[in-house]
């Protein structure tokens, strides 16, 4: 139970600490689109719960599981698509190591802006996060710094590609 909640609270702290390269909102090399949270990289200083936590999501997202979806609008919104809280680990504690992918879906809506490889994602209450990532083609890739955790201690990166 522990490990759901580790990854629940990376993964909406990398959401609100997410920025891009490109100032271009059309075409390839925009942001605008749907976006599948495919891998989470963790540095080395990452503890074993954090790497186990790590590793569950990427054998999910390897199936075709995507328990993280961002959308980011034309208009400037920003929706994040969660199935973490339908995550159902009861049968890791059995040894059955076979994981349903969840069909639920909890969202987050916020606003956006995209300017000079930045990206601020601006919630519902007016708390604003801007941080570094790299948007490449399809692929985005967010950096996530342990300093930016409450419950972690470790950074590495988490790279979502364009559905």
């Amino acid at each position: 139970m522990k490990l759901k909640y580790y990854l629940i609270a990376l993964l909406t702290a990398a959401f609100f600490s997410c920025s891009s390269d490109d100032d271009a909102d059309s075409g390839v090399n925009s942001i605008v689109g749907t976006w599948d949270a495919v891998s989470l990289q963790l540095d080395a200083t990452a503890t074993e719960e954090e790497r186990n936590a790590a590793t569950l999501f990427n054998l999910l997202a390897a199936q075709d599981c995507y328990l993280l979806t961002l959308i980011f609008t034309e208009s400037q919104q920003a929706t994040l698509e969660s199935s973490f809280a339908y995550l159902d680990l009861s049968g890791l504690l059995t040894g059955d190591f076979n994981i349903a992918c969840p069909t639920e879906s909890d969202s987050e809506t916020a606003t956006y802006s995209y300017t000079g490889g930045q990206l601020t994602i601006t919630d519902s209450e007016g708390m604003s996060e801007t941080v570094t990532a790299t948007l490449s083609g399809n692929r985005l890739t967010m950096q996530i710094e342990g300093d930016e955790f409450e419950e972690f201690g470790t950074g590495g990166s988490l790279i979502f590609e364009r559905r």
